[in-house]
C-alpha cells in the first residue's frame, strides 16, 4: 500500500496543447483491414473448417420433403401445393 501512496504522492503535469507536442517519429502502423470486425452485418464464422465440414459444403442440397436435389425445404415446390389443398378442404 506504501508503493501507491509514493506513486500518487507526485504531481502530475498536463500535456498541454497536442499542436505544441514533438512530431512523432517512431514506427507507424498499419491495420489490417480484414481482420476489422464489421458491425452492421451478420458475423463471419470464425471456426476452422476440417475435413467433415468441406466435403459437406460441397454436397448439393437435398429437399426433406420430395427427397430431390438443388432446393431444400423451404423452397419446395411440393409443398407449396400440398399446403393449398389442405388449406381448401
Amino acid at each position: 500500500m506504501e508503493q501507491i501512496w509514493r506513486v500518487y504522492r507526485a504531481r502530475f503535469r498536463p500535456l498541454g496543447n497536442p499542436t505544441t507536442w514533438p512530431a512523432y517519429n517512431g514506427p507507424r502502423f498499419i491495420l489490417n483491414p480484414y481482420l476489422r470486425r464489421v458491425t452492421k452485418s451478420r458475423l463471419r464464422m470464425t471456426r476452422f473448417l476440417n475435413e467433415m465440414d468441406t466435403r459437406m459444403l460441397h454436397r448439393p442440397r437435398r429437399c426433406r420433403l420430395c427427397e430431390a436435389e438443388g432446393h431444400s425445404r423451404s423452397k419446395c415446390r411440393q409443398s407449396a401445393g400440398a399446403n393449398a389443398n389442405k388449406d381448401a378442404q
